[in-house]
């Protein structure tokens, strides 16, 4: 193997572990802080916040796909032979994503009002407060949609370290100031607005290590009509699977809600939740995957399927392990954890669930490695076929099998996602079940 090719699997190794660092702090400061969040603000300005903080993951929905788009169109060129199309690239992305956001935000502010006053129940002192928060939060906007961009430059050129140096201290630090501040009187529309000033300060420092990673982005500010079309194009496909994703995401929560009852859905969501922390795995690998696939698979290089082969290796040991644990002892572990009464309702649910997130692990590689490789359409209409298949599965078996059922459904569905998944990788090389089955890398080094 080339010295390239070691530097760059050294590269996604260390990569994962920042990633993996940078998903733990800030839980484990939530974990800490939440509680003291919670009995400061009280149940009614805590349930304010967590709908503020429901919204903020929708504004992705205006982001359509360009962050992605942004992460392959940049790693793709930085060769030295292309490395002129990047600055264009950046800032034809980062000044449509903030004029979208700039758009969302005006439109989004329009509905607060009635939102306020109709469609979220809460007490009427608290109308004001609410009112406030969800309006800086449209004020914010643009903000968010730079800020994704702008850690896209930063995640394309493989600066994994640069994006958690940022990432993790703005995180834990929303925790800590919000904690801290209540004492002092701070409310919710208060701790939005700390939230937001956290978040333009990163966006700044991220725009400064932008400049710093690549020279060439500060000679000039430069919107390209070439650039934007391939940015559209993958973008829009991106956003479809954006858009369903959290419709099979919680489409079966809606459903038992309504179908069996509200209570059925704790000893549904208790498990599935907890067991969904599985996912912290694939999630460091695959981000740094991304931009490696893109350079590489453009240059129609055979090392995007030897990659996916070795990841899937190690996330088969590290995964294979805990499943079974989860599996065998599920029982034990919802009685120890919530009680006989979740032992008895909950059981099947946490079994099923864990092999949902099971193969869920293991569909992000051939996920990632087929948008890289510029197909995203794949993913987005095989979405937008299954998802009236799965509705349709989980009504009926959510119907007559209730939670179990609905467990069973996303079950299905999955396994149907990951299995065409890998069909789409293989047809486009990116994966291959002969070097999967080669016993010599399940011991080797990822990096070797």
């Amino acid at each position: 193997m080339d010295d390239q090719k070691q530097r760059g699997r050294r590269l996604i190794a260390k990569n994962t572990i920042f990633n993996l660092t940078g998903q733990i702090l800030p839980m484990v400061a939530g974990v800490l802080t939440i509680p003291f969040i919670v009995r400061g603000l009280g149940a009614a300005e805590y349930g304010i916040l967590s709908i503020a903080m429901m919204l903020l993951g929708y504004f992705n929905i205006f982001d359509l796909g360009l962050s992605r788009a942004t992460v392959k169109f940049v790693a793709e060129n930085l060769d030295s032979e292309n490395i002129h199309k990047v600055p264009e690239l950046i800032w034809t992305s980062l000044s449509l994503l903030v004029g979208l956001g700039i758009i969302g935000g005006a439109v989004a502010a329009i509905f607060v009002p009635i939102s306020v006053t109709h469609v979220f129940k809460m007490p009427a002192e608290l109308a004001g407060q609410a009112r406030i928060a969800l309006f800086v939060l449209c004020a914010s906007m643009p903000i968010m949609l730079g800020n994704n961009a702008l850690r896209g430059v930063l995640e394309a050129t493989q600066r994994f370290d640069l994006v958690n140096y940022i990432k993790v201290p703005s995180s834990v630090l929303f925790y800590l100031a919000a904690a801290l501040a209540i004492p002092f009187g701070v409310h919710v529309a208060g701790i939005v607005s700390l939230l937001v000033a956290i978040r333009l300060i990163s966006t700044l420092a991220y725009l400064l290590l932008s400049f710093r990673t690549i020279p060439e982005l500060g000679r000039g500010f430069r919107v390209s009509k070439a650039s934007l079309g391939p940015l559209a194009t993958f973008g829009g496909w991106v956003m479809v699977t954006n858009v369903t994703g959290p419709v099979f995401g919680y489409l079966e929560r809606f459903m038992i809600a309504s179908l069996v009852s509200v209570s059925m859905l704790t000893f549904y969501s208790a498990p599935y939740e907890l067991v969904s922390k599985l996912l912290i795995f694939p999630m460091s690998v695959v981000p740094s995957l991304f931009p490696y696939f893109s350079y590489h698979g453009s240059r129609k290089s055979s090392e995007v399927a030897e990659v996916t082969s070795r990841t899937l290796k190690y996330l088969f040991l590290v995964l294979t392990p805990l499943t079974a644990v989860f599996v065998f002892f599920a029982r034990d572990i919802m009685h120890l954890w919530l009680g006989g009464q979740f032992a008895e309702n909950s059981t099947l649910v946490l079994q099923l669930t864990t092999l949902v997130f099971f193969f869920n692990a293991f569909a992000f590689v051939p996920f990632t490695s087929v948008q890289a490789l510029g197909r995203p359409d794949l993913k987005a209409i095989l979405d937008l076929v299954a998802l009236p298949i799965y509705s349709a599965a989980a009504w009926w078996l959510i119907k007559n099998h209730g939670i179990n059922g609905a467990a069973f459904a996303k079950l299905l569905i999955t396994m149907l996602d990951c299995s065409a998944l890998y069909v789409f990788a293989s047809k486009l090389k990116a994966f291959s079940p002969r070097d999967c089955g080669k016993r010599r890398a399940l011991g080797a080094r990822f990096c070797g």
